[in-house]
């Protein structure tokens, strides 16, 4: 980004994310509704041992590890919309770990055995989320295995991403064959795909998202209906901590409905959590990303049994109309449709920096469709050939020092004098890999359990992440490059 663009990044960074907006753009994946979409109680519970802010995959991890591992506990979850209407009914549906292109910076950040803890907690992750869906239905849920290419479209992104392999395979042998490394002949002539320096392929999965977190929320409520609510179209408005008048529930929850009690409550808020955790703006930011439907016609081969993709490049601001893209464009393919879906973002510095899923950024369409036609060999000009079928935005949240929030919230970041919130967020684009066993720690934790064994260190808050690396200066040089 141009520092002239980001001349106004702190203001734009520290503004209030708001609340779900009420018209979002509709989602392919959310069609149609799960049946418990508005599910809520008739009326509010006057108080609730955990209160869970979020219907995403955080919220219904955090959930479902608290119900399972406490035999008594009273759990409440809030949604401002619709079940699981955020990030995760909205993402790429991509089950993909980013280990080789962001080891160099990840062991550059926090040394190379805490790197390499991260990579086996995002392969773990996934592991596990693949369980999860299996209980539910392999074929409900849309679970694909496939290999994912990565293609490169400069040599200098190529070049580094196989420094990356290296380095992570010299400092990791256990992980050595993760990655395959790919010359451009071979990408274009065994996976059809053009104009790249290189590729490397990797395991990695494909899911509906909507239906796994929605299936996993009508399995908790079923299973502990005396114990679990769920209250949709119930946004939180404010949190306060006020134990004079009920020292065993000193939380308030604040809602259009009314008020809860709560004795512990838990953000799973994602790009919205500067609403209500406003010293959190400017260390945690949300970053607006948009998907599409495309359909590239019939004669087009059907590979999404085996493969999926992501477009690496460096990011570039367009001199032409002023937009910035970001760098990577993700994608997969219906394997019953054939239709791809393909995400990823070019817009100006304000349009990305939103957590408004109101709205489509027609620049990100346009740049997706273009991009999704070279990719395969065809006329990137000539936008007919791929038919949009739809498109929609989602908001997803980063974090200044781009690892996520876990842990205990300090008075300090919670504005309460009270310990008893909680906060999972802060994925950097990569919520699969990262919130669902993220999500079983913190639930664990909440209950004074450890976490789980792999969860990494640099994911916990610490006074050292505090003054040292969360902050609006460290956001801005980040998106400054």
């Amino acid at each position: 980004m141009l520092e002239a663009e980001l001349a106004s990044l702190e203001d734009i960074l520290t503004q209030d994310p708001g609340l779900p907006r009420n018209n979002p753009t509709e989602s392919y994946w959310q069609q149609p509704p799960h049946p418990l979409a508005t599910v809520q109680s008739t009326r509010l519970p006057v108080n609730t041992d955990i209160a869970v802010i979020g219907t995403g995959i955080t919220g219904a991890s955090v959930t479902k590890t608290i119900l399972e591992k406490h035999d008594s506990c009273q759990v409440t979850v809030f949604e401002a919309r619709s079940l699981c209407s955020g990030a995760t009914g909205r993402n790429g549906g991509q089950l993909a770990i980013n280990a080789a292109e962001k080891y160099l910076e990840l062991k550059d950040a926090v040394s190379a055995a805490m790197a390499g803890k991260i990579v086996r907690f995002n392969i773990e992750t996934l592991s596990r989320l693949r369980e999860v869906a299996r209980g539910i239905s392999k074929e409900y849920t849309e679970l694909t295995e496939v290999m994912k290419l990565r293609c490169f479209k400069d040599e200098p992104s190529f070049e580094k991403v196989k420094r990356g392999v290296a380095a992570l395979e010299a400092d990791h042998p256990s992980l050595k064959g993760l990655y395959e490394i790919l010359g451009p002949e071979r990408c274009r002539e065994e996976h059809g795909v053009f104009g790249i320096a290189g590729g490397v392929l990797h395991p990695a999965g494909t899911i509906w998202p909507y239906r796994l977190v929605t299936k996993v929320f009508e399995s908790l409520l079923e299973t502990f209906a005396s114990r679990l609510a769920i209250e949709t179209n119930t946004p939180v408005i404010a949190v306060a901590f006020d134990p004079t008048t009920d020292g065993k529930y000193p939380y308030t929850l604040r809602t259009p409905r009314g008020v809860v009690r709560a004795a512990q409550v838990v953000h799973c808020t994602n790009a919205h959590t500067g609403h209500l955790l406003p010293n959190l703006r400017g260390p945690l930011f949300p970053l607006r990303g948009t998907m599409t439907v495309q359909d590239l016609g019939a004669d087009i081969e059907k590979k999404g049994l085996s493969t999926s993709w992501a477009i690496h490049y460096n990011p570039y601001q367009d001199p032409e109309d002023g937009t910035y893209a970001d760098g990577l464009i993700y994608g997969m393919q219906n394997v019953h449709t054939g239709a791809y879906f393909f995400g990823g973002e070019k817009a100006s510095a304000a349009e990305m920096i939103s957590a408004d899923d109101s709205s489509l950024s027609p620049s990100s369409v346009r740049f997706l469709q273009n991009s999704l036609l070279s990719l395969f060999g065809r006329d990137p000009g000539n936008i007919e050939k791929s038919r949009l079928v739809t498109a929609w935005s989602g908001a997803m949240c980063f974090s200044s020092d781009e690892m996520p929030l876990v842990g205990r919230l300090p008075s300090s970041l919670s504005g309460n004098e009270g310990d008893g919130e909680w906060i999972c967020a802060a994925y950097s684009g990569y919520g699969m890999p990262i919130a669902w066993l993220a999500g079983e720690s913190l639930g664990a934790m909440i209950l004074g359990l450890p976490p789980h064994d792999l969860l990494p260190e640099s994911y916990l808050i610490s006074d050292g992440r505090l003054k040292e690396q969360l902050s609006t200066e460290k956001s801005i040089e980040r998106l400054m490059g």
